[in-house]
């Protein structure tokens, strides 16, 4: 597992604010959607859709980081002040982009190789960055109302 270097993210959730937390010691999923929920409480009511929405997208990224990565090196996930969205980072080492495979989405005989289209489906935006120290950010938003509502 690579080591962690220094995130940019460094001390927004030590300030206690329930609105952004940022930590370089979340490696787990489960770790990733309790931060995510130590968030949306700072935000007020969530619809629920909403509040599944961002613990799978942010269980998918982690995962992902973990699986194909070598581990997650940085993590953030903050609630932006306009548009109400919340915004999930992950970074890890590997600069490769991750693979889309839409048709995965729909092929319920094939294990795995749905996490990126899935976190594509549910987000308002995702960014891929590449780190100048190496590897990469992967940035989500997501909405905190009802996706489905429409």
């Amino acid at each position: 597992m690579p080591s962690p270097r220094p995130s940019p993210f460094a001390d927004d959730g030590a300030r206690g604010d329930r609105r952004a937390f940022s930590d370089t010691a979340v490696r787990t999923a489960s770790q990733a959607r309790r931060a995510v929920s130590r968030v949306l409480v700072g935000a007020g009511p969530v619809h629920a859709t909403a509040e599944a929405d961002a613990h799978l997208a942010a269980t998918e990224l982690v995962t992902n980081a973990i699986r194909h990565a070598g581990g997650v090196t940085g993590f953030e996930t903050r609630i932006e002040e306009c548009g109400g969205l919340l915004r999930i980072a992950v970074e890890d080492a590997d600069p490769r982009h991750p693979r889309t495979d839409r048709a995965a989405l729909h092929d319920f005989g094939t294990l795995g190789g749905r996490g990126w289209a899935i976190v594509r489906e549910l987000a308002a935006t995702c960014t891929v960055q590449t780190l100048p120290a190496g590897g990469k950010r992967i940035t989500v938003t997501l909405p905190l109302t009802d996706r489905t509502a429409t």
